[in-house]
């Protein structure tokens, strides 16, 4: 059991964290930064040309839900997690401006730990490049760095479906670890599916 703790002076008001969101994180192929209006045709395109090899594992849509609408979405989602420090939402862009997928820090907390939710995604025409796995690195070196050039998390999670072999590939190979016994039920598409459960912590420094 945790010990109370006791406050012998007046607290100052409490200020807010501020968050550091550096617009561009680069790694040696991909550019990861905000989802921008000026992307619309060539997001929607990858999201249509991919929807059917993605929905296995992570259905894009919401019900009914037109590839246009969900970019206003992502793209709100984008805005909105910038704004606030809930998330931290970018796409990864080749230098010949190509948008290979997304990376994703949702459900950012900060509380005793500072955690988030990881998830990503790349279209089949990117897929067995290694370009995955570099995206996730470079979320994962951004989330861990100190603020302000980071945003300084104590851990990250993410679940991967048993059979998700490719993601569990991607997950391993950028230092998440199985937990033991820890496992939840996410909803895919109209399924609910048992995931394994992944975290990552900051790797020692020498």
């Amino acid at each position: 059991m945790a010990c109370p703790i006791r406050i012998t002076t007046s607290p100052s008001p409490a200020k807010p964290v501020e968050v550091g969101i550096p617009t561009f994180v680069h790694s040696e192929r991909l550019t990861l930064r905000p989802l921008l209006e000026a992307d619309r045709d060539a997001f929607v395109t990858l999201v249509r040309e991919n929807a059917a090899y993605l929905e296995r594992w992570i259905p894009l849509h919401e019900p009914g839900e037109s590839d246009s609408a969900y970019f206003d979405r992502q793209f709100r989602f984008c805005e909105d997690g910038d704004a606030g420090g809930s998330a931290w939402r970018r796409v990864g862009v080749l230098d010949d401006g190509s948008i290979v997928g997304c990376f994703h820090l949702n459900s950012v907390t900060r509380g005793l730990a500072w955690e988030a939710d990881a998830t990503w995604w790349v279209g089949e025409p990117f897929a067995g490049r290694g370009l995955a796995s570099e995206g996730v690195a470079a979320m994962l070196a951004h989330a861990f760095r100190a603020m302000p050039g980071g945003i300084g998390l104590h851990s990250v999670h993410c679940g991967v479906e048993p059979g998700n072999l490719a993601s569990r590939r991607v997950a391993e190979k950028c230092g998440f670890r199985i937990a033991p016994g820890r496992h939840s039920y996410l909803k895919v598409g109209e399924r609910w599916v048992m995931h394994d459960f992944y975290l990552a912590t900051p790797r020692p420094t020498a």
